[in-house]
């Protein structure tokens, strides 16, 4: 036993050795984080005055074109690059043209019809998306062709933009939230122009969404208006609904794999797990597809055999180098704060265009991989029952001898460019008094800063919301809820059940009561929510339900649809002439155990707060 022990500690040693050496031995690593603290970093514009490290501006034009263009790279074949924040491919047919993906919005979808009629007369017969994200112009094309247009795409992605709208929630009921930090996350909050200003951002015009009625699947071939085409439907990136084309006459690929920055595994704005393996086996299939040309829905189009090799080689490495070496790093026994440093990619594959981490940064995606496969917990045992955050927040300021020291520790943080620690040590004492404005213009100084400084536009956009916010100047919501449109689109039963997470325990504590509900015109039928003190259990058939109902609402689709995301309050509900009530007093009393949305409709109010 002895024996087995001093092994065990042998090894050990062994391994805590190798990994500083690892951590030490940084000549051939990049290590992206020195720019948070101490290093200098250079900074230039965007066309509005918002302040961007120069070195983005510069490398992101290998990847990305410094003005739009239209190439027909064979006969009946265009790229259409860098007009707007995805890239089209337009494809004649024997009687129309088919189209890679419709864009943003219907604006966009517009402004690249008139566009095309620069090359072809020919009308848009066929649609293709190559995932949920860049499918919302449709109805500008239907609109300028007629419904009876071919629409194609994965099996998955009707299904995602009614759940989520795309964006990829993981649990259905939290995307308001994943709307909002979507909003934070395109600059949406930031202003036009100036210092902060926006970096260009796809958010905030009219979404034109057209369903799928052509779905495809895995190897299938088809002939699409006379071109041969073979589907591939089996590998994501960053939505689990991609379509990947290859059209075998021109050797052409057609895809959403192949970035102009390294792979944004885990987008800060929250969403289901993007695999990096499934990620980098859909680059490996493209590339064993050895195709002549590859256009790709965000990085410029690349013709040649063995520039794409290279290219497709290069990507699937660096995606795989950060799996590996992560899981490598786990194996250590590192945890997932310490894997944010200890895994850095190599020079010889930073430095490859397509790797650079413009969009979002390594540092975070290994302790994103660690918490998808083994959880939060990284074995540091101490860790397991902290005290609340206030709390700890308010002995660390202690710890540092009070609010002036912290703040005089902080102003030479700043001083020196240490913006990472800086920004930590202000978050502690902006909670201990958050409405000391010398301590939220300290947190805010730090953040413009990291935002400046950050390679990446994502991270960018959050630091400087968060200086902005510090400053007052903008109010960053927690939800946000598109229109009713969003409810309409589902059966009642869907977001009737969502309501559930609303309930407020402290008001509803010890109550015990069914609601009756009926959605007139809607196949979900009389359903219940049972509140029993603290949860509200739904109830998709009643009348099969071991207790009657206690109160009972009838209301149209449209009525609850307004409720649901904060369009009419309660009291309008209520009023409405086409919400009926056994008692309209004990309804109100019901609901009223349930957060309401803020007018604003980017917060919920606690029911608690309102009694």
């Amino acid at each position: 036993m002895k024996k087995f022990i001093l092994s065990v500690v042998a090894t050990s040693l062994f391994a805590a050795t190798t990994a500083m050496a690892h951590e030490h031995n940084s000549s051939n690593f990049t290590y992206p984080q020195g720019g948070y603290s101490g290093e200098v970093v250079e900074h230039t514009t965007f066309d509005n005055g918002g302040i961007v490290n120069a070195r983005t501006i510069e490398e992101l034009a290998k990847t990305q074109p410094v003005e739009p263009y239209v190439k027909e790279i064979e006969k009946g074949v265009w790229a259409v690059v860098g007009y707007h924040w995805g890239y089209k491919a337009v494809i004649e047919g024997d009687e129309g043209l088919i189209i890679y993906d419709t864009g943003d919005d219907v604006e966009e979808a517009q402004e690249i019809m008139a566009l095309i009629k620069t090359f072809s007369d020919k009308p848009i017969k066929t649609v293709i998306y190559s995932h949920a994200h860049y499918a919302f112009g449709t109805q500008a094309i239907v609109d300028a062709y007629g419904d009876d247009i071919t629409i194609i795409g994965h099996p998955d992605l009707n299904k995602n933009i009614l759940e989520s709208g795309g964006l990829g929630a993981a649990i259905p009921e939290l995307s308001p939230s994943l709307l909002a930090r979507t909003l934070e996350q395109f600059s949406f909050l930031l202003p036009a122009d100036g210092p902060d200003g926006q970096a260009p951002t796809p958010v905030g015009k009219t979404k034109g969404f057209v369903a799928v009625n052509t779905p495809v699947t895995n190897g299938q071939a088809m002939t699409v208006d006379g071109v041969e085409m073979v589907f591939y439907t089996a590998f994501d990136s960053d939505t689990n609904d991609q379509t990947v084309v290859y059209l075998p006459e021109s050797r052409t690929v057609l895809n959403n794999h192949l970035w102009p920055t390294f792979p944004n595994f885990y987008t800060l704005r929250g969403s289901v797990y993007r695999d990096p393996t499934d990620w980098a086996g859909g680059v490996k299939m493209i590339r064993d597809l050895k195709p002549k040309h590859l256009i790709n829905t965000h990085s410029v189009n690349i013709s040649g055999e063995a520039e794409i090799q290279a290219t497709l080689t290069g990507y699937y490495d660096a995606i795989m180098y950060l799996y590996d070496q992560t899981l490598r790093g786990i194996l250590h026994g590192k945890t997932p704060e310490e894997l944010r440093h200890w895994v850095q990619m190599p020079k010889d594959l930073a430095e490859q265009p397509n790797n650079f981490m413009g969009y979002g940064e390594l540092s975070y995606y290994p302790s994103y991989i660690y918490q998808y496969a083994l959880g939060w917990f990284g074995r540091e045992t101490e860790t397991l029952n902290r005290i609340a955050p206030i709390e700890q927040a308010k002995k660390i300021v202690e710890g540092f001898g009070g609010e002036k020291a912290v703040k005089a520790e902080l102003r030479k943080e700043l001083e020196s460019k240490q913006y990472a620690w800086a920004g930590e040590l202000a978050g502690y004492l902006v909670k201990v008094n958050p409405t000391d404005a010398e301590a939220r213009q300290l947190l805010a100084d730090a953040m413009r800063q990291m935002g400046y400084n950050t390679q990446a536009s994502i991270p960018r956009s959050f630091y400087l919301a968060k200086a902005l916010e510090m400053e007052g100047k903008i109010q960053i919501p927690t939800i946000m809820f598109t229109g009713p449109e969003s409810v309409t689109g589902f059966p009642a039963a869907t977001t009737v059940e969502q309501y559930r997470v609303r309930l407020d325990p402290k008001v509803s504590y010890g109550k015990n009561q069914v609601l009756s509900i009926e959605v007139d015109g809607d196949a979900s039928g009389v359903m219940g929510l049972h509140v029993r003190s603290g949860i509200t259990e739904f109830v998709p058939t009643l009348s099969e339900y071991s207790h009657k109902a206690d109160i009972s609402i009838k209301l149209s689709l449209n009525a609850w649809a307004g409720y649901f995301v904060g369009d009419i309050t309660l009291d309008d509900l209520l009023a409405r002439k086409d919400v009926n009530t056994s008692n309209k007093a004990k309804v109100k009393a019901f609901f009223s155990l349930f957060d309401q949305v803020h007018a604003s409709k980017t917060a919920l109010i606690p029911a608690s707060a309102l009694q």
